[in-house]
C-alpha cells in the first residue's frame, strides 16, 4: 500500500448540485487525486461504528446530517437531536 499525504490544498466549489463543496486534494508516489468532504465524513462515521475512534455526539452527528444530508446515506442511524434530550 502506498503511502498517501494530504498537499495542504483545499478546494472549495460552489455547484448547489454538487456532493461536495470542499475537496482535499491528496498525492501518493505517482497521483495526485481530491476527496470530498463527504466522503472524509463517511469513513469517520464507519470508525466510529468500528471502534477506531471516540463516539461523536448525537447532535454533532444531526447537524452534519443536516449539512450533508446525503453523505451518510449508509448509516441512516443518525439520530434526530430531539431524541438525545432527557425526559
Amino acid at each position: 500500500m502506498q503511502h498517501t499525504e494530504l498537499t495542504g490544498d483545499v478546494f472549495e466549489i460552489h455547484d448547489p448540485e454538487a456532493k461536495d463543496h470542499i475537496y482535499f486534494l491528496l498525492k501518493d508516489q505517482s497521483h495526485e487525486f481530491t476527496i470530498g468532504l463527504s466522503d472524509i465524513l463517511e469513513c469517520l462515521k464507519f470508525a466510529e461504528m468500528k471502534g477506531e475512534v471516540p463516539e461523536l455526539p448525537n447532535g454533532w452527528w444531526s447537524q452534519v446530517d443536516g449539512q450533508y444530508p446525503n453523505c451518510l446515506n449508509i448509516y441512516r442511524d443518525v439520530p434526530d437531536e430531539d431524541e438525545n434530550e432527557e425526559v
